[in-house]
């Protein structure tokens, strides 16, 4: 424990103060390996699968290749150096750009066989990273606008969300940033998301730990928190995990649901379509009948009358 927290002082003694993005700054690197980004780390451009990221504890940048390799590290305009050097560019300027965003308290990772099975069908696929317990839902819509705003090489992108990543892009079109000049808004996938605002959340705000784990962003998705938040302008699916039964998995919720979020809750006016598969909330990005449905409507919004 002792360790961990000097190696933390060090850390943030040499990331902090000096590394100002005045002048490109870099830091001694070996290229290992990283986990791609968990809390801490806030995806800040992206480049066909190489991003740079921030540290939300130290402020400190790292490039990472699409092995999620460390390449580079120092302040922001460092690694905009080394990302223009070397990262590859896009090969197409027709070409649709899926954004995939994850839930609370998950990574880019939970897409990952969603991702690889969008490629294989010749999709172009960015998933990206955010701290999602550590900032609040406008932070991090503030956060995918600047990865948009400098995105290159794509007239369009669509979003496949889970869970809380639908709140964010949702506050993202609700803001009407100044990406939107030069990128065409598709299509929206909202896989299980509390468009209604969570009972679960609800019934937990009280809840010291909830709070200390979840901070602002777990408060943030109450019914009364997302009351006003406007409805997508863009046509959007809507894909909510469910039991199958009346009474749902979690007891203390009313109604059928995916352990978290009620599908009730999930309806939101203007939806092009809704559908539920058997799922708990955490893997539903995984289900077979997801995926398919998901690819379908970012091709053509194709919807079908139910989920198999």
């Amino acid at each position: 424990m002792l360790r961990a927290a000097l190696f933390a002082l060090v850390l943030l003694a040499s990331c902090s103060g000096s590394m100002t993005d005045s002048a490109p700054t870099t830091r001694p690197n070996l290229a290992i390996p990283t986990l791609g980004g968990k809390q801490l780390w806030a995806d800040r451009r992206w480049q066909e699968g190489w991003r740079i990221q921030e540290n939300v504890l130290t402020g400190h940048h790292r490039l990472l290749d699409d092995n999620d390799r460390r390449l580079a590290w120092g302040n922001l305009s460092a690694c905009l150096l080394e990302m223009e050097s070397r990262a590859p560019k896009a090969t197409s300027s027709e070409q649709t750009l899926i954004i995939l965003l994850h839930g609370m308290g998950r990574s880019r990772a939970a897409f990952s066989k969603m991702q690889l099975e969008l490629e294989a069908q010749g999709f172009a696929v960015a998933s990206i990273s955010y701290p999602s317990t550590r900032r609040p839902v406008e932070e991090h819509a503030a956060q995918l606008a600047e990865v948009l705003e400098h995105l290159e090489g794509y007239p369009k992108v669509s979003f496949v969300t889970h869970s809380l990543g639908g709140i964010v892009v949702r506050r993202l079109l609700a803001d009407r940033g100044a990406w939107m000049q030069n990128l065409q808004v598709e299509r929206l996938v909202m896989l299980a998301p509390p468009n209604q605002g969570s009972a679960f959340a609800l019934k937990l705000e009280s809840f010291a730990p909830f709070r200390w784990i979840f901070g602002e962003t777990g408060q943030s998705l109450t019914p009364e928190s997302l009351r006003n938040l406007p409805v997508p302008e863009v046509p959007f699916l809507v894909i909510a995990g469910s039991s199958g039964k009346a009474d749902g998995y979690n007891s203390m919720l009313e109604g059928d649901d995916d352990f978290v979020v009620r599908v009730e809750e999930t309806h939101l006016a203007g939806e092009t379509a809704h559908l539920t598969v058997a799922s708990l909330h955490t893997f539903l990005m995984n289900q077979d009948a997801v995926i398919a449905a998901s690819s379908d409507f970012l091709r053509d919004g194709t919807v079908p009358e139910k989920a198999h």
